[in-house]
């Protein structure tokens, strides 16, 4: 499968893409002034103990607290001063104010703290060190007779007192490769003990690598024929890092020069569009709709302006294995983790379930995120979860909308209206008041003044009192502000806005 990996940068941002088959099906941002602190490595200190979600919150020098789970905190079972069943409990195991050396599972998101785990791992370009394990792993996603082969090598060169893990990129590496691999984590791990003793804390002891040197060592390997950026600093920067990390040849790497701008040329820039949108086409004429919400994110798939060829289920079944394919990539460019539910079209044939099954299955094996399938239903639901570790291209690019609060939806302006009115009602009754000024949001503030003048006189009549309305940039929706009540020489002069 030819691959292709782009990086782009500018005064603001780095951005790279991976492309497969010219698909875009990952994307990465780096902003200016916002770095990613996932991989870093902290010595903490204990702030508070949470017995009841059996977790405690840890101050890392950050702005913001972050969560430590007791799965997540390792024991060293000769050092415990109490017994062994003790440790379930996170009030037994730590203490408010000790000092803990603390790595970031998973970034900050919105109104959540960043996940933090004390079960150390520094990732290299084959292995990962485990300074506090003594196991070997070797990745899954290898054929099993290189597994055996990478795993004699480990068990050869390993010390007794830390455990590696065999990455993916490690295939057909040699030995040589792997034990230099390791002398360099190992290297990294002994700066880190120093950093340890010589430190108080909280303070950030091991930062992790930028977003170009992550990508290549994560990312990048023999299957992807180019590497391609758009400047000559960056392509210093990308055969450097290789040359010092793998035995890659660095040749491949090209400048691109051509007027159209790099991700334009590629169409990245479109992906990215598509990346951000709520429904999906697919190219039969059928189409997906993705929504997120706090719990999970739900894809459902729809035939559109699809109507096959033969029969209705031949119809939903080609639809659904073409879904099948966009939605991994769907999930790989908008980098989605936790709980995610997929609607399927209802199919009445077992065999086709499955054949939807196995064929979804497959393409997960293109994405490095750790995933978990449920079988698929009998009303064509999908239940799975994939590990994400930060708040993907949404939370990277967008806010979430002022008005909506993230729900989609915002009330109608005659709900504005009718809430407006009773607000003001309330507020006007059984006053002795001469005048009213009023602040609005722009879309009420416009309609009111437009289509609704009447109800204002109206209301003046009524209560004999004189309204102004006032438009103001904080409110938004139905939001009403009263700004003054009183003399109406006084409400002519504070009011912004026309007498409705």
């Amino acid at each position: 499968m030819p691959k292709k990996m782009l990086l782009t940068s500018s005064e603001h941002e780095i951005r790279l893409a991976v492309l497969e088959e010219s698909e875009v099906v990952e994307l990465y941002f780096s902003r200016r002034g916002s770095q990613s602190i996932l991989g870093n490595i902290y010595l903490g200190r204990v702030q508070n103990i949470v017995p009841g979600l059996g977790a405690a919150f840890i101050d890392i020098g950050e702005s913001r607290n972050a969560f430590l789970y007791i799965d997540e905190v390792f024991i060293e079972k000769e050092s415990l001063d109490v017994a062994p069943e003790t440790t379930k409990k996170i009030q037994n195991v730590l203490k408010p104010g000790q000092r803990i050396v603390v790595q970031v599972t998973k970034e900050p998101i919105r109104s959540k703290g960043a996940r933090l785990t004390t079960f150390i791992s520094i990732p290299g370009r084959f292995l990962v060190l485990m300074p506090y394990s003594k196991g070997v792993g070797i990745s899954k996603k290898l054929e099993l007779k290189e597994r055996d082969r990478l795993r004699e090598i480990a068990n050869r060169m390993k010390t007794q007192d830390v455990g590696i893990i065999v990455r993916t990129a490690a295939r057909l590496a040699d030995e040589q490769l792997l034990i230099r691999d390791l002398r360099y984590l190992q290297k990294v791990w002994t700066g880190i003990e120093r950093k340890m003793l010589l430190t108080w804390g909280p303070k950030l002891i091991y930062k992790e690598l930028d977003l170009i040197e992550k990508a290549l060592r994560d990312i990048y390997s023999l299957e992807f024929d180019e590497i391609i950026v758009d400047f000559k600093h960056l392509a210093n920067r990308v055969s450097s890092f290789l040359k010092r990390v793998s035995a890659y040849d660095s040749s491949n790497v090209t400048i691109y020069s051509g007027a159209t701008p790099l991700f334009e040329k590629y169409g990245v820039e479109d992906a990215i569009h598509e990346a951000l949108q709520r429904k999906v086409k697919l190219k039969s004429g059928g189409y997906l709709i993705i929504d997120h919400t706090e719990a999970l994110m739900s894809i459902d798939v729809n035939t559109g302006k699809f109507i096959g060829r033969t029969d209705l289920e031949e119809t939903i079944l080609k639809t659904n294995l073409e879904a099948c394919k966009e939605i991994v990539r769907q999930l790989r460019l908008r980098d989605t983790g936790g709980l995610i539910v997929v609607d399927f079209i209802d199919m009445e044939r077992k065999e086709s379930r499955e054949k939807v099954l196995k064929t979804f299955l497959e393409n997960l094996k293109k994405d490095q995120a750790r995933s978990q399938v449920v079988e698929i239903s009998k009303l064509g639901l999908i239940e799975m979860t994939r590990k994400g570790t930060s708040d993907g291209i949404i939370g990277a690019l967008c806010d979430v909308c002022p008005n909506c609060g993230g729900t989609g939806y915002v009330v109608s302006d005659e709900t504005t209206f009718i809430n407006i009115q009773k607000e003001m009602r309330e507020i006007i009754k059984n006053t002795k008041e001469e005048a009213f000024v009023f602040g609005l949001s722009e879309s009420a503030y416009g309609f009111l003044s437009s289509k609704k003048r009447r109800f204002i006189r109206l209301l003046e009549k009524g209560s004999k009192v004189n309204i102004f309305l006032s438009m103001d940039s904080s409110l938004k929706g139905d939001e009403l502000r009263l700004i003054f009540k009183g003399p109406l020489s006084k409400a002519k002069m504070l009011a912004s806005g026309h007498k409705g």
